[in-house]
């Protein structure tokens, strides 16, 4: 890895989490969008987590559930904290509690999860 990029490496997830401003972007090429961004997180377990969610829900949800769930996903959490706050290891910040869309997507990783016991 050349020492630039070894650097740069862990402001990534800073850089890309920072919400960007999109406007006029179409319903249909914000949801192709966020389905994608939904499967390249940058950590394998919110890959499947979300990238799960998004193949399931984002075809039927309205615009405005479609900007809420990208202020979910690409907000100012890091993807670990992320994680943790989805699977319930972490009690999510107010705003994601109030938020309908990261409810949905708590239920939904209630709904996939299996307790495996040794």
């Amino acid at each position: 890895m050349r020492p630039h990029s070894r650097m740069l490496s862990g402001l990534g997830r800073f850089y890309s989490s920072t919400a960007v401003e999109r406007t006029g972007e179409e319903t249909e090429a914000l949801r192709a969008r966020l389905l994608y961004q939904s499967k390249k997180r940058g950590i394998l377990e919110n890959d499947i987590i979300i990238g799960g969610f998004a193949e399931e829900a984002l075809s039927g949800m309205s615009r405005e559930e479609l900007l809420e769930y990208d202020s979910v996903i690409n907000g100012e959490h890091m993807e670990w904290d992320l994680f943790y706050f989805m699977s319930g290891k972490k009690e999510p910040p107010k705003e994601l509690q109030e938020s309908a869309v990261f409810r949905r997507i708590r239920d939904y990783v209630k709904q996939k999860s299996v307790d495996v016991k040794p």
